[in-house]
């Protein structure tokens, strides 16, 4: 998160038009009928990160910018997550079964951690992505 942090810091003007592109691009995927499922989803996301990354600044913001905006795009002050906790959750499940960059899977449990999605915060084990090892 410190580069986008770096940025709004340094009073970049892009990085808010990071932040509102790839919440666009977070609605064109959630509106695609197999992001309800975590499998698909997992494979949705590693598919995306290149876009995220030349879309939203460069590789490392881009991986910050995917990551936080999904999470954040889900969350308001007012009511945490609403009726989009389950969703919060398929995302972390989906980025931890995901072959995204380790960077972005690293963000997405410090985000889960810090919105608090997690139901117990305790260390990630991988996951199978494969639904017939379940």
């Amino acid at each position: 998160m410190q580069y986008t942090i770096e940025l709004l810091v340094n009073g970049d003007p892009k990085v808010g038009e990071y932040y509102r592109r790839g919440v666009a691009r977070w609605k064109e995927i959630w509106s695609r009928p197999d992001s309800k499922h975590v499998y698909e989803l997992a494979t949705m996301i590693e598919d995306e990160e290149p876009w995220f990354e030349e879309h939203c600044g460069t590789r490392w913001v881009g991986q910050e910018i995917m990551v936080l905006s999904g999470f954040g795009m889900l969350y308001t002050t007012e009511t945490g997550f609403g009726g989009n906790l389950e969703r919060a959750r398929l995302l972390y499940d989906a980025f931890m079964r995901s072959f995204c960059s380790i960077e972005a899977q690293a963000i997405a449990q410090k985000v889960a951690v810090s919105y608090r999605v997690l139901k117990e915060v305790v260390a990630y084990e991988p996951v199978s992505r494969s639904p017939s090892t379940l």
